[in-house]
């Protein structure tokens, strides 16, 4: 009777100790999940670092201006005149930085068309006309005009009644910071980049449109980098890739703090929005490239909380590390094409239509799996 109370016993222990393990690493790799999708293991650099550094605090005074000197940047209001100003000065000061090896220009267009698209099932027409782009494109002293080009887009426009620090302030304060970086480090990209700073975004990505319709560039265009944000921070997911896989090859093997879901892309066509992506890959460019979205603090976007006070440390600091990085995988790939070098790739080659299936853990490494006749390989 005694040997059986005792093994009874010894079972509730191990039984207790288990349940107290379990509870254990429950709370560690909640903790972890915490601190990695918050970011807080990414320390901001302040607004002394080194001009080769992309600095967080750098870009934060430019969500500053945008957010809180300017009295709101919806269409119609002076605020977003305003804020174009300020990003064409913005510019046009780094512009004359440039050293000799670079060809730096910038340039401020109105756009005008019309168009019909399909947006939660339904058809509706758009006419539009006298919307502002800023433009700055750098590339090597000796490239020519039809290289193709790496595009890396944001908007300057906000929703009604937001101050929009988030959505999106904050990108356009990281193109700024990283055009910046680029010229005052004296990093000749190998192949150009174009900043798109389109001021119509809110209104059925008026500003995408008007760039791919009217900008004579538009058919040179080799990749895309859509930077936007639902929320105030955390890591940049990957929301949508493509067409083709290289993109998110070039993500893999590029991102400092790669946080990538390929189910995200199936998930994405039912929530009630877009994107400028859909403008650049399906609907008038068939272009390949990547939407990196913030996603934390979604409570605030489009709302009047969306301030420069709940932007989460560490998240723009985070998106401008992997943005450099993005810009020199791209810039460096030979899949980098334009229109017509992609059309002759297809005839030749045939149509990169693979998918890849892809997933990070924790923000530390990512799985990839590519299938397509470019790319047959597991990372």
């Amino acid at each position: 009777m005694a040997t059986r109370r005792s093994l009874r016993s010894t079972e509730e222990v191990k039984s207790f100790g288990l349940l107290l393990f379990l509870s254990a690493m429950y709370g560690i790799m909640s903790y972890v999940a915490y601190i990695i999708i918050h970011v807080s293991y990414v320390s901001p650099l302040g607004i002394d670092a080194p001009i080769d550094r992309f600095s967080e605090a750098r870009a934060i005074e430019h969500v500053r201006h945008l957010s809180v000197d300017i009295d709101g940047r919806q269409e119609g209001k002076e605020g977003l005149k305003e804020a174009a100003r300020y990003i064409k000065k913005e510019l046009e000061m780094i512009q004359a930085r440039a050293g000799p090896g670079f060809r730096v220009e910038v340039e401020e267009t109105l756009i005008a068309g019309s168009f019909n698209m399909m947006f939660l099932q339904r058809s509706i027409s758009l006419g539009y006309r006298n919307h502002t782009n800023i433009i700055m494109r750098i590339h090597s002293s000796d490239s020519k005009d039809s290289d193709p080009f790496l595009l890396v887009n944001s908007h300057f426009d906000g929703p009604i009644g937001s101050p929009a620090a988030g959505d999106c302030g904050s990108c356009v304060a990281s193109m700024l910071e990283m055009a910046r970086l680029i010229i005052d480090s004296n990093w000749i990209p190998p192949r150009p980049v174009i900043f798109l700073f389109n001021g119509a975004e809110e209104l059925f990505l008026l500003g995408s449109h008007g760039f791919m319709t009217m900008h004579e560039l538009a058919d040179n265009i080799g990749a895309s980098i859509n930077i936007e944000a639902s929320g105030s921070g955390g890591i940049d997911l990957v929301c949508q890739s493509g067409p083709g896989s290289w993109p998110s090859h070039v993500y893999a093997q590029s991102a400092v703090y790669p946080m990538a879901q390929s189910s995200a892309q199936d998930l994405f066509g039912i929530i009630p929005g877009d994107t400028d992506h859909r403008i650049f890959s399906q609907d008038y460019g068939d272009i390949p490239g990547l939407d990196i979205i913030f996603l934390i603090g979604g409570y605030f976007y489009h709302t009047s909380y969306d301030t420069l006070e709940r932007l989460l440390p560490g998240s723009i600091q985070a998106r401008g590390d992997n943005l450099l990085s993005l810009i020199k995988g791209f810039t460096n790939s030979p899949f980098l094409q334009s229109a017509k070098q992609r059309s002759i790739t297809i005839v030749e080659n045939g149509t990169d239509n693979g998918q890849a299936v892809f997933f990070d853990y924790m923000s530390w490494f990512m799985v990839c799996i590519f299938l397509s006749k470019q790319h047959d390989c597991i990372l």
